[in-house]
């Protein structure tokens, strides 16, 4: 496949990181800080939204993996997703004028249940295509790097430039202006996606499907890592409105500096990783990611001006370079494994279960943040940020530092776990390229499974 090709897969994720990120990052800011909104309240708003997560994400992915149609199984859901994908992300930051709380509430949850409904039928079905489409570990390195490129630059806009979007065309604005832009770049993703259909195979009915999926160990420890992983990156992100407003007291031309000094770092740092993770592979990169993250955490406890904020954020854009480009290759591994025990191309299902698991880390991360709000004696509201209380702006101080480095580092144990590297990866590789290649002559018997794994798993 062309490098043209490449790039316009992946641009689906700049369509998957503009929603996902300018939500996780702003929306408790706008409804909890502008609307005054009950922090408990929106607490239990996302912890409500993750059992909906728990609901529509494998059932999407099995779905997804047993669909049959003459344009595939992904490509139809991302066409048919994707406009209301970007509308429910509009009536996120439109809630009617002067509601009450309760109503606002359900108002609240009613349009996130959509966002995220319609987010997840697109977004794992673009997802699912990856390890398809692309099976060397080099192709795979670099459309991954591609996609977090391009998937930064949606972070970017969608986080960091968002405080100029919504300083000249309000709230209002913002929700328009992502929105249209989600869609646009999803749409142009389809340019550069093709569904191999003598990939499938059998598909597993409901309950094999669940067993081969929970009980794959590989899989296990890349989730719990992942989520560790996803709590921080949303943890992060939800505190940094507060942090730069009450911990550094900056304006909204200097939170855009801050923030895209840590997006532009992991942009450039892609480079780099890119090429390691070819060489050392996927799970040592993680876990020279994991120290270099947790290590350039903790100096932004004590950081005091612009300048040290701009260092120490651009320091961390460093290692969140290389976690975000190896969790998609690791998964993309796991599905390769996957098929030598089952013989059917399962993505949905894993990308399903992931995201049901990785979505939590949004409630997760609210509750934590909210818990440390209240301790603290935060004050929303104020116009003045030099008036919020000394110990409000210890904690936000301490949600951008040694809470995450704790969370991260419980999340290398994990890694240290992951059972698929070195020589066993390479029987998954070699097995997995001779099995593709027999697909099409079911009279040769498939290669033999890694030593160590069941054949299949069924009932």
């Amino acid at each position: 496949m062309s490098f043209w090709k490449k790039s316009a897969y992946s641009l689906g994720s700049m369509g998957a990181a503009l929603p996902e990120n300018c939500f996780t990052t702003w929306v408790m800011y706008f409804y909890v800080d502008r609307l005054g909104f009950p922090p408990r309240l929106f607490a239990s708003a996302m912890l409500i939204y993750t059992i909906w997560n728990c609901i529509n994400d494998p059932m999407f992915g099995f779905w997804s993996d047993r669909t049959h149609t003459r344009w595939g199984r992904r490509i139809p859901f991302i066409v048919l997703g994707t406009l209301p994908l970007a509308l429910a992300f509009y009536l996120i930051w439109v809630p009617p004028a002067g509601i009450s709380t309760t109503a606002l509430f359900w108002y609240y949850l009613a349009v996130v249940f959509a966002f995220d409904g319609f987010y997840t039928l697109v977004i794992l079905n673009w997802t699912a295509l990856y390890p398809e489409m692309y099976t060397s570990p080099r192709d795979r390195s670099t459309v991954n790097a591609l996609r977090q490129v391009l998937g930064i630059l949606g972070v970017i806009v969608g986080v960091a430039l968002a405080p100029i979007l919504i300083a000249r065309f309000g709230w209002r604005g913002l929700g328009l202006i992502i929105g249209s832009a989600t869609a646009l770049v999803i749409f142009l993703s389809l340019l550069g996606s093709k569904e191999d259909q003598t990939a499938p195979g059998t598909p597993l009915s409901l309950l094999p499907a669940l067993k081969n999926t929970l009980i794959n160990r590989s899989f296990f420890t890349f989730v719990i890592f992942n989520l560790l992983f996803q709590t921080v990156t949303v943890l992060v992100q939800g505190v940094i409105p507060f942090y730069t407003q009450f911990a550094l007291l900056l304006n909204d031309t200097e939170k855009t500096l801050v923030l895209l000094a840590v997006f532009l770092m992991a942009i450039a740092s892609q480079l780099v990783w890119t090429k390691v993770v070819v060489r050392i592979g996927t799970r040592s990169t993680a876990i020279v990611g994991i120290i270099m993250f947790a290590v350039c955490l903790i100096p932004l406890a004590f950081a005091r001006t612009l300048a040290q904020g701009l260092v120490c954020f651009a320091l961390l854009g460093i290692g969140l370079g290389a976690l975000l480009i190896v969790t998609d290759i690791m998964i993309a591994e796991i599905c390769d494994e996957d098929y030598l025990r089952t013989h059917t191309r399962r993505e949905g299902m894993y990308y399903g279960i992931n995201a049901l698991v990785m979505r939590s880390s949004v409630a997760i991360s609210a509750g934590i943040i909210a818990f440390v709000q209240v301790r603290s004696g935060y004050v929303a509201q104020l116009t003045d940020a030099a008036l919020q209380p000394r110990t409000a702006v210890v904690g936000f101080r301490l949600l951008m530092s040694a809470i995450p480095a704790v969370i991260i580092l419980t999340a290398l144990v994990f890694v240290l776990l992951y059972p698929l590297h070195g020589k066993r990866l390479e029987e998954v590789r070699r097995a997995c390229e001779l099995e593709q290649n027999l697909c099409r002559r079911p009279e040769v018997p498939p290669p033999a499974a890694p030593a160590g794994e069941p054949r299949t798993i069924s009932s």
